[in-house]
C-alpha cells in the first residue's frame, strides 16, 4: 500500500505533451487520460506537423508521444528529422499497434526513447510520462 500512495504522490501535473496521431479515438482518450492526470497535450495529426510545430517552440514541450502509422510523415521518419534538427534531447515515445521486435527496434534506431503499445495502458502512460518528463526538469 506504501508503493500505491508513492506513485500518487508522483504527479504528471503542468507536463507537456505533444501528441501525433492522426486517428481522433485515440486522441480523445490520451485527453481524457491526461485529464485525470493533470497533464496538458496539445495534438497533431502526422509527422509534418509535428516537426513544424517543435521548429517553432522547441522548448514548449516535455515529451513527444508519436504514432508509428500516419499520413504524410509517419513516426519514424520524423523522430529523424527531429532528432536531425530539432533537438537530441526532447523524449518521443512511439505509440503504435504493432508489437513485433523488428518494430520497436526501428523506433529505438530512429531516436525514439521508448514505446508504448495500443490500445495504450493508462498506468504504463503515466510511468512512461513520469520517466522522461522528470528527466528534463
Amino acid at each position: 500500500k506504501a508503493n500505491e500512495e508513492k506513485e500518487d504522490n508522483l504527479n504528471c501535473k503542468g507536463v507537456r505533451i505533444l501528441v501525433v496521431e492522426d486517428a481522433v479515438p485515440n486522441q480523445e482518450l490520451l485527453k481524457a487520460y491526461f485529464l485525470s492526470m493533470e497533464c496538458e497535450g496539445d495534438y497533431v495529426n502526422n509527422g509534418r506537423q509535428a516537426v513544424e510545430i517543435l521548429k517553432k517552440n522547441k522548448d514548449k514541450y516535455d515529451l513527444c508521444l508519436m504514432d508509428m502509422q500516419m499520413p504524410v510523415m509517419g513516426g519514424v521518419e520524423a523522430a529523424k528529422v527531429i532528432r536531425a534538427e530539432i533537438s537530441k534531447e526532447l523524449p518521443i515515445i512511439a505509440l503504435t499497434a504493432a508489437v513485433l521486435k523488428e518494430d520497436q527496434e526501428q523506433a529505438l534506431s530512429a531516436g525514439m526513447n521508448d514505446f508504448l503499445t495500443k490500445p495504450v495502458d493508462v498506468k504504463k502512460l503515466k510511468a512512461a510520462i513520469l520517466k522522461y518528463s522528470q528527466r528534463r526538469t
